[in-house]
């Protein structure tokens, strides 16, 4: 069934003209994106939309900017055609990285492309103080930029996200507890704001830098000062009921008899003994800071061995292709790592179901922030985010 049937019609359920507008414009940018440079005629054969309302969405669309006529298609037995491609300087996103030091701000055009970057330090981590240093990188970014229009500013922050509702539930990286920070980001700059977990932004951007994960059963966890966890399902982020998909760091291995406060008020969660602020803390507790000194070889092993158990619960029951470790430099390479991979085969060891290739990424601080631009840039692409 083309996606023209599909759309005729949710038209006559939902009776709205902008809508389905709306919808078509994502079908035709998505046929664009995905194709690089083609022509109306081939999106007409792919979406299945009559060729009156592709050259009216299309010719639309190059007034927006959000495409650009480039070369000429000859050879039709017409006249010569003039092929699309998705332009790239008028519509930007934001995608912002917030951490408890500094606020990093990456410019992504239409391709996912970053334009431009810059770096700001975060003197304060109140959720006023995140929504004001936020909102003054933006914009200073964007001033040296004023050719183009901002789509929106995507956030990413450690910690459990109402993505629909704006509100950061947790985050004990951040502190903060039922926030509703994208309306204090929005305020601010007047755009619309969503805002995500750290480690769904660092999906999305592997989604838009490896091609090879489309349409795969993926996790991706990421250690870091916190743990994190992203479901890719068909290569499709899966958030679960208000943002709970992926909580897996206060989740616990075993018993919580005896275990170690957290900071989300319980105990015994995997965050106190896998995260690097939990690895921290225990090492402290032994009476030395460093996580790279030989003294920390068996604090880090524990922990990553209580992760890989974890990571294999959370495997065998979704059945993934194939797992990203992604490792804040203090445990990437170091007896944490051995740790989890060890723990994480062991517990496939009986045949109990089909180990998934394990891949580990460094914590790239880019693929964060470019991530969360992409994000907002990828809703001009998907029928799903119309209206």
């Amino acid at each position: 069934m083309g996606d023209g049937v599909i759309v005729e019609r949710l038209a006559g359920r939902i009776g709205s003209k902008a809508l389905i507008r709306e919808i078509n414009e994502a079908f035709v940018l998505d046929v664009v994106r995905r194709r690089g440079t083609t022509s109306r005629a081939e999106i007409t054969s792919v979406t299945g939309l009559s060729p009156a309302t592709v050259t009216g969405i299309s010719a639309q669309l190059v007034r927006d900017g959000l495409l650009r006529e480039t070369d000429v298609l000859r050879g039709t037995g017409g006249r010569p055609a003039r092929l699309l491609e998705l332009g790239t300087d008028a519509v930007v996103a934001a995608g912002v990285r917030l951490s408890r030091e500094s606020v990093e701000v990456a410019l992504v055009d239409l391709r996912g492309d970053v334009i431009a970057t810059v770096t700001e330090a975060l003197p304060a981590t109140d959720p006023d103080a995140a929504a004001d240093g936020i909102a003054a990188a933006v914009t200073a970014l964007l001033g040296r930029h004023q050719g183009s229009m901002l789509r929106g500013v995507s956030v990413a922050l450690s910690g459990v996200v109402d993505r629909p509702r704006g509100v950061v539930r947790h985050s004990g990286a951040l502190g903060w507890q039922d926030v509703p920070f994208a309306a204090l980001v929005a305020d601010r700059l007047e755009s619309r704001v969503v805002i995500d977990s750290l480690v769904n932004s660092f999906a999305t951007g592997l989604l838009l830098l490896d091609p090879d994960l489309a349409e795969r059963d993926v996790i991706v966890f990421s250690v870091g000062a916190s743990l994190g966890a992203s479901l890719l399902v068909d290569g499709r982020i899966h958030r679960g009921y208000r943002g709970g998909a992926g909580g897996f760091a206060h989740s616990a291995i075993g018993t919580r008899a005896g275990g170690a406060v957290c900071h989300c008020g319980n105990v015994g969660c995997l965050e106190t003994t896998s995260s690097v602020w939990g690895l921290r803390r225990e090492l402290e507790a032994r009476g030395s800071a460093d996580l790279s000194s030989p003294a920390a070889a068996d604090v880090l092993r524990g922990g990553g061995a209580m992760l890989g158990t974890a990571i294999a619960n959370a495997a065998k029951m979704f059945g993934p292709e194939r797992v990203v470790l992604v490792l804040a430099e203090e445990v990437a390479a170091t007896p944490f790592e051995d740790g989890c991979r060890d723990a994480l085969a062991g517990e496939y060891a009986f045949g109990d179901g089909v180990s998934p290739e394990v891949v580990s990424v460094p914590a790239d601080s880019d693929t964060f922030a470019r991530g969360a631009g992409y994000d907002m840039i990828g809703e001009l692409f998907s029928a799903e985010h119309a209206g």
